[in-house]
């Protein structure tokens, strides 16, 4: 039996990673995706925001939502508050850096909207401040977080879901992130268009 690399140990333990919290992160992202689908079927639109390494995972996410993953069907509305540049870094200048998804939250969300936020470690300010204005526009949210006892989760509250990854280290955060993304999206077209999970 050939010995394996040091690399394909490197991966391997990482795989092992990712299943220790498989269960959990599941029933998780059954609890999010149920809020998705409703929010979806009421009319309401999905506000996405991510911040530092989460932030291609907000892209993928909002990406597979207005057009597909692995099925041709309908697009779902999902704006991604975290690409226009140029609104982002005119609300810095002239306001802060903390206020950059609140700022747009207020202008465009509505009640009834869902904003999900993802965070490596579920600390960042900003998304705090948007979890914040969001509740006050009773929308809801739902979270991806890096870290079960991270700031964000503690805004968790009421029809709030969340998924705490609870990972090892930031490459294992952002393995789990893109799993718990890909996985998300195909729970929302089994729901909403009867695509089975397999």
């Amino acid at each position: 039996m050939n010995k394996l690399s040091a690399l394909a140990n490197l991966m391997c333990r990482s795989v092992d990673d990712l299943a220790i919290n498989i269960d959990s992160i599941s029933s998780q992202i059954e609890g999010v995706s149920e809020l998705i689908v409703n929010t979806l079927l009421n009319d309401g639109k999905l506000l996405i925001c991510s911040n530092g390494y989460a932030s291609p995972f907000g892209e993928i996410l909002t990406t597979s939502l207005m057009h597909q993953q692995a099925f041709e069907r309908p697009s779902l509305p999902a704006i991604n508050l975290s690409l226009d540049a140029t609104t982002i870094s005119a609300i810095a200048n002239n306001t802060s850096p903390q206020v950059v998804y609140s700022r747009q939250i207020r202008a465009i969300g509505r009640e009834g909207d869902c904003l999900i936020t993802l965070s490596t470690d579920g600390n960042c300010s900003n998304l705090i401040q948007a979890v914040e204005s969001a509740h006050e526009k009773n929308i809801n949210v739902a979270s991806i977080n890096g870290l079960a006892n991270a700031k964000l989760a503690e805004k968790i509250k009421g029809d709030d879901r969340g998924v705490n990854l609870n990972a090892k280290s930031l490459t294992n955060t952002m393995e789990l992130m893109l799993l718990t993304v890909n996985a998300l999206c195909r729970k929302i077209e089994s729901q909403l268009f009867g695509i089975p999970l397999e």
